[in-house]
């Protein structure tokens, strides 16, 4: 239930659903201040990926992750911001989604959320059965 709080279970559903990426789960504590969730590897391709939920429009991103993630970022690293939003709504009923957003960009979608944030390159409904992880995979790696 712990990762369910902390990332969405995101951290198992891309590992499990992306088996030919290599991941390497990181836990810096206070050293490394802003280090993404994960860095994974497919076919030569290394990226950085934070992983967040919410159940309404907000980004819970840490200034020391927006941080990192933009000069990462800057500096022509792959990076990736993977937010779960999902709950249940009078007007949506249940939503079960998967919003991926360019780490350039990370920023912006800690001040603004997922409505007002440029960058954001997929988004997939239904939850993980029905989220395209092939499109998944290769928007990572690109």
């Amino acid at each position: 239930m712990g990762d369910l709080v902390i990332d969405g279970g995101l951290r198992k559903l891309f590992r499990k659903n992306l088996p030919e990426f290599h991941w390497q789960s990181i836990e810096t504590g206070g050293v490394g201040l802003g280090v993404p969730d994960s860095n994974f590897c497919r076919r030569g391709r290394e990226g950085w990926i934070e992983f967040k939920q919410t159940s309404g429009w907000a980004v819970t991103l840490e200034p020391e992750q927006a941080a990192w993630l933009d000069r990462r970022a800057r500096a022509g690293g792959r990076v990736w911001i993977a937010v779960r939003r999902w709950g249940k709504g009078p007007r949506r009923g249940t939503y079960d989604e998967l919003w991926l957003i360019e780490g350039k960009h990370a920023l912006a979608a800690r001040r603004e959320g997922l409505r007002g944030t440029p960058g954001i390159v997929a988004v997939h409904a239904g939850g993980p059965a029905g989220w395209d992880w092939r499109r998944i995979a290769a928007c990572l790696t690109a």
